[in-house]
């Protein structure tokens, strides 16, 4: 049977060492209230406006997912998010050394849309990177309204993101025809052998490490759930070099080398100190692998 993680549980009683613990061996925690309500207000205009500006046709492309609309720094209130203290006070709580944004999206989930299968979120899985035991890039769920079971909540597979699981074995790869074509009977949807179920409130925060495995319940219900996931490397300056030079080159940050523009409006703003740059020697792509491997065998 899933349980259910829930914040109305932990409410006020979060700590800096829970939520740690909790990121290290189950790859996830749930921050409570991390939102102030005017910074909630802001995000629902904005993911108003962004729904506003897309076509019928991309929720019916993401009806799994939920719409995967990008937002960028100069959308307000984009940047204040990225600086404010909540957002940096469970960071330093976390033991995240360097924190930089990547990418962020709004993501709303249709009334009566199917859930999302399960996958995890990891691209280089033939980089030993992909076995630390920090995670190289967390996503970041800022719920804006009540999200649970019959809206859309996330499920997810505690202990995923570190050891291996019989659907690492099983799952299509993510993001492909392949796995969006799948009934809601197959194994990429049914529920899994010791899954959570992450009820959460408007302005509650979910951390995950991205090789969590993670899913979402149908959304049952004749609204929509909006949240905004941002992405972020926790330790971006201990990376190797071949992944901050690719960082700096994701589409919703700035064309790369803003840092060296005299006079571009970014340097020496406070949002500019959390966005990746980089001035080592160009790299080649990092290998793209999106279907986990085993752990190589220690000689």
């Amino acid at each position: 049977m899933a349980h259910t993680h829930s914040s109305d549980a932990t409410a006020s009683h979060v700590t800096a060492s829970d939520a740690t613990e909790r990121m290290a061996t189950d790859g996830f925690c749930l921050i409570p209230g991390a939102l102030e309500p005017d910074m909630i207000e802001r995000l629902r205009g904005l993911s108003e406006r962004k729904l506003r500006s897309e076509e019928q046709g991309h929720f019916r492309r993401y009806a799994h997912h939920g719409s995967l609309i990008p937002v960028h720094v100069e959308d307000d209130p984009h940047a204040d998010l990225l600086t404010s203290p909540a957002l940096h006070t469970a960071f330093r709580d976390l033991g995240f050394t360097d924190p930089r944004w990547i990418s962020g999206y709004v993501i709303t989930k249709p009334p009566r849309s199917p859930g999302l299968w399960w996958h995890q979120d990891w691209w280089a899985w033939d980089h030993d990177l992909s076995f630390a035991a920090r995670p190289a890039q967390v996503f970041c769920m800022l719920y804006l309204q009540h999200t649970h079971e019959g809206n859309g909540a996330l499920r997810v597979i505690p202990g995923s993101h570190r050891h291996h699981h019989e659907l690492h074995d099983t799952l299509p790869e993510p993001h492909t025809p392949d796995i969006e074509n799948q009934p809601q009977d197959s194994l990429s949807h049914l529920p899994a052998p010791g899954e959570l179920t992450i009820e959460a409130h408007a302005g509650d925060l979910v951390i995950g490490d991205v090789r969590v495995l993670h899913a979402t319940h149908p959304n049952r219900t004749d609204r929509p759930r909006t949240a905004v996931d941002l992405l972020f490397a926790p330790h971006f300056r201990d990376l190797p070099e071949e992944f901050r030079a690719h960082y700096v080159r994701q589409f919703c940050l700035p064309e790369a080398g803003w840092w060296r523009e005299p006079g571009h409006p970014l340097r020496g703003a406070p949002v500019g100190r959390v966005l990746p740059t980089y001035e080592g020697p160009d790299h080649p792509p990092v290998p793209y692998r999106r279907r986990p491997r085993r752990r190589p065998a220690t000689p």
